[in-house]
């Protein structure tokens, strides 16, 4: 007897749409439309990588479970020429396109609870460190200064041992901007989840933001992260294929242990023969994409997602998935922290404010095709700075859930105690959250006796002691182990870092008399 997994029992409905209008002449037969095709015959799946276990253990609620069709059902579909497109493993559903002689078909298996057009889904049951690293921020200054991003990475925070991911155009990690994530070997993974090639590179510009590290060019909060990148919008497009394969992706990167996601894109209105989204839509749990972003927050993932640009348009409201109910949405205001006209606005359709936080979404900084750079408008921009802010607070708190940290953006935002719909709990301040986790400053310096610069350095780098009273350093991992022993000398000296695996460390001075140990990043 096959099993039936806790996502069939959901009652799903699905709305109409045609996936593909035919470019041949009208004498063609009309072509196949897409489907999600809803079970009841589902297995246990292979589980994901021990991190992604290990991430849902800590900071996922419930016990989800991921499953995948029986060995007879999906023999089954096959026998019907149906070719899956993507495979749910956390909704109990596959996607395909079919004619309508191979629906019908479909319809009449014993396992199969709904198969609808896709395009929506409803579910009816229903005191830290003193600055210690000093960077050329160049033009990207300005833009982490308004959420105080740049105090985060002096005080020695930057997204050293989390894993971020993005669901975007085509990326280049080959950009000087963010090349070393692939030279250090911190590029975990990409993966294309659409059907051809294109020319739109918001990918790249949306990462850099995150993750840029050309001094004097671009830095992002987040440099020293661990990166994973799904390409699922194809750009020249404007369909609900798109979801599907943002679904397809943003599973990828779960079974792969992404800490935290950020999502540059929004849906609302779509090309001709689609099939649009209405505002009423966007209640959080109507639309495929805003039902996988909670899902995966359930597994303990950070969702950040942008509200959309259609501020000063006909729509004006935020775009799926921003409606999720488990997400981080940001919204955009320009370099003095005033409301961009183009940012889109809340609330959800069942009344919740939106968005949570905001960020600098005009003339954001950003890397650009053949090495270059420039800026750019858009919540596309804003979103990824937020997603630049979480990594570092889990690496000071790595128990942070997605609604603990979502918590934290609120109340520590510029206008936490009167959120509204247009900037929602107000402006991130990345530098009064951090402080706000009590284990941030543990291992930071308590006194001022002694001080060492930078806190994040290559292997081979130097780090600056200054103190009348240090004459040496040793330097311990978080297991206690002392992997190195460093002469100092009192006054102002260069120190270099040794051989050391990417990583945080404590720095413990040795002196006559005790102080503080100090937090060191390195980043291989």
């Amino acid at each position: 007897m096959p099993t039936v997994s806790s996502a069939t029992r959901l009652a799903v409905l699905f709305s109409l749409l045609a996936l593909l209008a035919s470019p041949l002449a009208t004498a063609q037969p009309a072509p196949d439309a897409t489907y999600w095709i809803v079970v009841d015959a589902t297995t246990d799946a292979p589980p994901p990588t021990d991190r992604a276990l290990a991430r849902r253990a800590l900071r996922g609620t419930g016990a989800p479970v991921d499953r995948t069709l029986t060995p007879d059902a999906r023999e089954a579909l096959e026998q019907l020429g149906v070719e899956i497109r993507v495979e749910s493993r956390w909704l109990g559903a596959v996607s395909a396109s079919l004619s309508d002689r191979q629906r019908d078909a479909v319809v009449a298996l014993p396992f199969v609870r709904e198969v609808r057009r896709m395009g929506r889904m409803i579910q009816a049951d229903v005191a830290l460190a003193q600055p210690m690293l000093m960077l050329d921020y160049g033009p990207s200054a300005g833009q982490l200064a308004l959420v105080r991003a740049d105090e985060v990475i002096e005080a020695g925070y930057t997204g050293v041992g989390v894993r971020v991911g993005f669901l975007d155009t085509v990326f280049d990690f080959t950009h000087p901007a963010v090349s070393d994530v692939a030279s250090d070997g911190r590029l975990l993974g990409t993966r294309d989840f659409t059907p051809g090639a294109q020319s739109s590179t918001h990918g790249l510009s949306v990462s850099s933001v995150t993750l840029g590290h050309d001094e004097g060019s671009l830095v992002g909060p987040a440099f020293g992260a661990e990166v994973l990148a799904a390409t699922t919008e194809y750009a020249p497009t404007e369909t609900h294929a798109e979801e599907d394969a943002l679904v397809a992706g943003l599973e990828w990167l779960e079974a792969n242990g992404v800490d935290v996601v950020n999502i540059s894109l929004g849906y609302t209105t779509f090309d001709p023969g689609e099939g649009d989204y209405t505002p009423a839509d966007l209640d959080g749990n109507t639309t495929i994409v805003t039902r996988a972003v909670d899902r995966a927050a359930a597994r303990g993932v950070i969702v950040v997602t942008s509200a959309g640009n259609e501020g000063n348009s006909s729509w004006g409201f935020i775009s799926a998935p921003a409606d999720a109910d488990s997400v981080i949405v940001v919204g955009a205001v320009d370099s003095n922290g005033t409301y961009a006209s183009f940012s889109s606005f809340g609330p959800t359709a069942d009344g919740r404010t939106k968005p949570d936080v905001v960020a600098q979404g005009v003339a954001v900084r950003v890397a650009q095709p053949n090495g270059g750079y420039g800026t750019s408008n858009g919540t596309s921009f804003s979103a990824p700075m937020v997603t630049g802010v979480v990594a570092p607070l889990l690496q000071a708190d790595p128990t942070l859930t997605p609604i603990q940290m979502r918590t934290l953006l609120r109340s520590t935002a510029s206008q936490a105690n009167n959120p509204d719909n247009r900037l929602g709990w107000g402006i991130v301040d990345a530098f009064s959250a951090l402080g706000a986790i009590p284990t941030a400053g543990a291992t930071g310096p308590t006194a001022t006796e002694w001080r060492l610069y930078p806190s994040t350095v290559r292997p081979g780098g130097q780090i600056i002691v200054e103190s009348p009273r240090v004459s040496g350093l040793e330097i311990f991992d978080l297991t206690g182990r002392r992997v190195a022993r460093l002469g100092a000398g009192a006054g102002r000296r260069s120190v270099e870092i040794p051989a050391l695996p990417g990583g945080v460390y404590l720095v413990r001075p040795v002196s006559e008399s005790p102080l503080p140990a100090l937090r060191l990043a390195v980043v291989r």
